[in-house]
């Protein structure tokens, strides 16, 4: 008898919708193509369809509850969207199951974007918003995975804030690791306490109840007031099996995206600043650059290259 065949088909027959509904009907044709003997497809034929619906049905929810918590707004926002939430609840399917489970919201993320072209947002406008928005958290779930997965290779990271260097402004600057960048219609902390209305805990359990209005949403995302997202992903509690990593974030104006062309470690703060004044930019302007470029190597946000 081969267990690891029979948990492959009980894998799928929970995460497999199609087998799943074909299985409550015939359970013999759903049994067909697996290489089961009669005594292992006896064993699957017990399990009762009404028990077989439900701890998939609660499998899919608890799931769910934890992908939400590194997609609020964009779990919020899907939720407002006719047919929304039941397009999270059909993403948790074979495909995203299969997938390593440190890389699973990074796949579900990205799938999740595939829908956004089919999705009645009121406007494009709205549309290029919303991508926006999850592109950004797509960024923070990536970053956050990727340390995490070094931490879990081996043990510990060092630390990326620093004091800075006397020589620091002339030195060349580039993105430090684990850190993304995003430009976003609005503050991302304002954007996220309008549309979510509850801790990120309980959102999923919120949204299934009480789905974001599409007015709220409407209303939320004309505003316009950009802003640059800096992220950082670091370690928050280390561990052998189930590390912490949270983020720390800086929010600069939208003026200060087209500089981040120059962060890839081939210019310097100085060198920046300089091109800046030789196009007319004024004396206080230069000043807060070199502070909000300062703050970012302070915090590791920037390392030199």
């Amino acid at each position: 008898m081969s267990f690891e065949q029979q948990e492959r088909v009980l894998f799928e027959l929970l995460f497999n919708r199609q087998l799943r509904d074909q299985f409550c009907n015939d359970q013999s044709v759903a049994l067909k193509d697996y290489d089961l003997d009669e005594a292992e497809q006896n064993d699957l034929k017990a399990i009762r369809p009404e028990a077989l619906q439900l701890d998939a049905a609660m499998r899919a929810d608890l799931i769910l509850s934890h992908i939400c918590k590194t997609f609020p707004i964009s779990f919020s926002v899907t939720s407002s969207i006719s047919n929304g939430l039941d397009t999270l609840k059909k993403l948790i399917d074979i495909t995203t199951m299969q997938t390593k489970p440190i890389e699973r919201a990074t796949m579900f993320g990205n799938r999740l974007g595939q829908h956004y072209p089919n999705f009645s947002f009121s406007s494009e406008s709205e549309r290029d918003i919303a991508k926006a928005i999850l592109e950004a958290e797509l960024g923070l779930v990536w970053t956050g995975a990727s340390l995490k997965q070094v931490v879990l290779d081996n043990g510990e990271v060092p630390d990326n804030e620093s004091n800075l260097e006397q020589d620091w402004i002339n030195k060349p600057i580039k993105l430090a690791a684990y850190v993304s960048a995003s430009v976003l219609p609005q503050s991302f902390a304002k954007i996220k306490q309008r549309l979510c209305k509850v801790d990120d805990d309980c959102l999923w359990r919120h949204l299934n109840k009480t789905p974001l209005s599409a007015s709220i949403r409407k209303k939320t995302l004309q505003t316009k007031e950009p802003r640059l997202l800096v992220a950082r992903a670091k370690l928050s509690r280390a561990s052998k099996c189930e590390p912490v990593i949270e983020h720390s974030t800086m929010e600069l104006s939208e003026g200060f995206a087209p500089l981040f062309q120059h962060v890839n470690g081939s210019m310097s703060v100085a060198q920046i600043l300089e091109q800046l004044k030789q196009i007319g930019a004024q004396e206080q302007m230069l000043e807060s650059i070199q502070m909000a470029f300062q703050q970012l190597l302070e915090t590791g946000m920037l390392g030199h290259g």
